[in-house]
């Protein structure tokens, strides 16, 4: 139990460090980009408000491409409406409107660029057994388990 406090109070302070600061990147209605999970070479997929968020291969479509807005991720679907929200730990994402969603981090958003994101509230953005979920890491450094929760930046 100590262990996880420790680790939550570490993942709680790094998020303002992971927050990218280019304005390009920052700003409401900059560039959108696909988010790639490593280990399944999938993209993140928004269908409609109050839907689980999903993961289908990598299209042109509006469903897939992803912006932030202040630390919070939204759907190019319905632009700055609907945002990536999570359910609890260890449970799946939804499409909820953007003021009853959490603003997650991340240490790049350049393209090409391999991240974690992970919220404060919930923990590490990954996919287990095909489902998008947030919650704990599932693996470290090379760890097998690593690629799970690590997204390619596409552009």
């Amino acid at each position: 139990m100590k262990r996880l406090g420790l680790s939550a109070g570490a993942l709680a302070l790094g998020f303002s460090a992971l927050v990218p600061t280019s304005p390009a990147q920052a700003a409401a209605g900059g560039t959108t980009f696909h988010l790639v999970n490593q280990a399944t070479g999938k993209c993140l997929q928004m269908d409609w408000e109050g839907e689980k968020i999903t993961q289908a291969k990598c299209k042109n479509t509006k469903k897939q491409w992803w912006g932030n807005w202040g630390g919070k991720l939204y759907s190019e679907y319905n632009r700055a409406s609907w945002c990536m929200a999570h359910s609890g730990k260890e449970k799946a994402l939804f499409a909820r409107n953007c003021s009853d969603s959490q603003v997650w981090g991340w240490t790049s958003l350049k393209p090409n660029a391999k991240t974690s994101i992970a919220s404060a509230k919930c923990g590490y953005l990954k996919v287990v057994d095909g489902k998008v979920k947030c919650g704990k890491r599932t693996g470290i450094g090379s760890e097998p388990g690593r690629k799970k929760m690590t997204w390619i930046i596409k552009y």
